[in-house]
């Protein structure tokens, strides 16, 4: 597998995909801070902008030791930050990992992770090599189901879990399970 840090810039038609440390970490804090957001991405808020900051800096580490893949989505004609997008949690083989998307509370239903999450599919598949992509999301998170769904992803029945989370996945072209 290739050195994660040389996929950046990646552009979509309407946005680009960067390092966190392209964005101002204010930026990054109001996504990181929000407790909905947090809430239904099944993680903990960011307390303070110190928090963020060690946040970029523990992700941009783990590119770099190629563990981890995360982007900041940005607006093309205005360079505003508007999300985040990871690949991460590859297994041993390096053929299947998650992906993980997060968009800031003004800029959700705009259509932005429906081209984000197409492009950066392919690209799991044709660039990282790799054969099956999943997402876990909350139950109750019916607009990042949506969105799954509208690309392709698939909601694995098999995985039962008490933790209020469903896993969805997807194949590579020509790897279906």
């Amino acid at each position: 597998m290739e050195k994660f840090e040389k996929y950046h810039p990646i552009l979509t038609p309407h946005f680009t995909l960067d390092w966190l440390t392209a964005s101002k970490v204010k930026d990054i804090f109001e996504l990181r801070h929000d407790k909905k957001i947090a809430a239904l991405s099944g993680r903990d808020i960011d307390e303070d902008i110190e928090q963020t900051a060690t946040y970029v800096n523990r992700t941009m580490h783990a590119i770099m030791n190629n563990e981890a893949l995360l982007w900041g989505i940005l607006d093309r004609r205005t360079d505003k930050f508007l999300g985040t997008l990871c690949i991460w949690h590859f297994n041993d083989q390096k053929n299947t990992a998650e992906i993980r998307f997060e968009v800031l509370a003004d800029q959700q239903n705009q259509g932005i992770m429906s081209e984000v999450l197409g492009h950066m599919s392919s690209f799991a598949f044709a660039e990282l090599g790799l054969k099956s992509l999943y997402a876990i999301t909350q139950a109750k998170n019916g607009a990042s189901q949506a969105v799954l769904k509208k690309n392709h992803f698939q909601l694995d029945k098999t995985d039962t879990n008490e933790k209020g989370t469903l896993r969805f996945y997807l194949n590579a072209p020509n790897n279906e399970a």
